[in-house]
Protein backbone atom coordinates (compact mmCIF):
# COMPACT_ATOMS: atom_id res chain seq x y z
CA UNK A 1 0.00 0.00 0.00
CA UNK A 2 1.20 3.37 -0.81
CA UNK A 3 0.57 6.09 1.92
CA UNK A 4 0.56 9.28 0.85
CA UNK A 5 3.60 11.74 0.93
CA UNK A 6 1.44 13.87 3.43
CA UNK A 7 1.15 11.47 5.98
CA UNK A 8 4.33 10.57 6.16
CA UNK A 9 5.19 14.63 6.76
CA UNK A 10 2.92 14.87 9.34
CA UNK A 11 5.15 11.87 11.16
CA UNK A 12 8.37 13.19 9.99
CA UNK A 13 9.42 12.50 13.96
CA UNK A 14 7.88 9.15 14.90
CA UNK A 15 9.01 8.09 10.86
CA UNK A 16 12.97 9.85 11.49
CA UNK A 17 12.68 7.64 14.91
CA UNK A 18 11.12 4.14 14.12
CA UNK A 19 10.63 3.80 9.94
CA UNK A 20 7.57 4.59 7.94
CA UNK A 21 5.28 1.71 8.72
CA UNK A 22 1.44 2.72 8.86
CA UNK A 23 -1.84 1.04 8.54
CA UNK A 24 -4.70 2.42 6.23
CA UNK A 25 -7.96 1.63 8.96
CA UNK A 26 -10.48 3.01 6.11
CA UNK A 27 -12.52 6.15 5.87
CA UNK A 28 -13.56 8.16 9.12
CA UNK A 29 -15.81 10.94 8.42
CA UNK A 30 -15.11 11.75 5.45
CA UNK A 31 -11.34 11.20 5.59
CA UNK A 32 -9.26 8.60 4.92
CA UNK A 33 -7.70 7.05 8.48
CA UNK A 34 -3.90 5.87 8.55
CA UNK A 35 -2.82 4.53 12.05
CA UNK A 36 1.65 4.49 13.17
CA UNK A 37 2.68 1.47 13.47
CA UNK A 38 5.91 1.15 16.14
CA UNK A 39 7.92 -1.47 16.36
CA UNK A 40 6.63 -4.46 17.78
CA UNK A 41 9.44 -4.40 20.96
CA UNK A 42 8.48 -0.30 21.87
CA UNK A 43 6.80 0.29 24.47
CA UNK A 44 4.40 2.98 23.83
CA UNK A 45 1.67 4.94 24.97
CA UNK A 46 -1.71 6.16 22.79
CA UNK A 47 -1.46 5.39 18.80
CA UNK A 48 -1.26 7.87 16.50
CA UNK A 49 -3.92 8.18 13.69
CA UNK A 50 -3.99 10.15 10.92
CA UNK A 51 -6.57 11.33 8.87
CA UNK A 52 -6.21 12.98 5.42
CA UNK A 53 -8.97 15.35 4.50
CA UNK A 54 -10.12 15.34 0.56
CA UNK A 55 -8.32 18.75 0.63
CA UNK A 56 -5.29 17.31 1.38
CA UNK A 57 -5.05 18.32 5.11
CA UNK A 58 -3.52 16.58 7.27
CA UNK A 59 -4.81 16.04 11.39
CA UNK A 60 -3.05 13.90 13.55
CA UNK A 61 -4.87 12.49 16.42
CA UNK A 62 -4.07 10.77 19.91
CA UNK A 63 -5.00 9.93 23.37
CA UNK A 64 -8.65 8.52 23.81
CA UNK A 65 -9.83 10.05 20.67
CA UNK A 66 -7.11 7.77 18.66
CA UNK A 67 -8.24 5.23 20.24
CA UNK A 68 -12.26 5.56 19.10
CA UNK A 69 -11.03 5.67 15.73
CA UNK A 70 -9.36 3.21 15.76
CA UNK A 71 -12.47 1.33 17.55
CA UNK A 72 -14.74 2.77 15.12
CA UNK A 73 -12.89 1.07 12.17
CA UNK A 74 -12.28 -1.91 13.61
CA UNK A 75 -13.19 -5.20 11.99
CA UNK A 76 -14.37 -8.21 13.85
CA UNK A 77 -12.08 -11.51 12.85
CA UNK A 78 -15.15 -13.41 12.38
CA UNK A 79 -12.99 -16.61 11.48
CA UNK A 80 -12.15 -16.64 15.67
CA UNK A 81 -15.73 -18.12 16.13
CA UNK A 82 -18.60 -16.53 18.28
CA UNK A 83 -19.31 -16.88 21.86
CA UNK A 84 -22.31 -18.68 23.31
Amino acid sequence: MNIPESIIKAARELVEQYGSTFDHLGEYKGQEAYVFCFPEDSETGFPFVYLLAPDGHVTEVTGFDALDIINALAVEDVSVGVVE
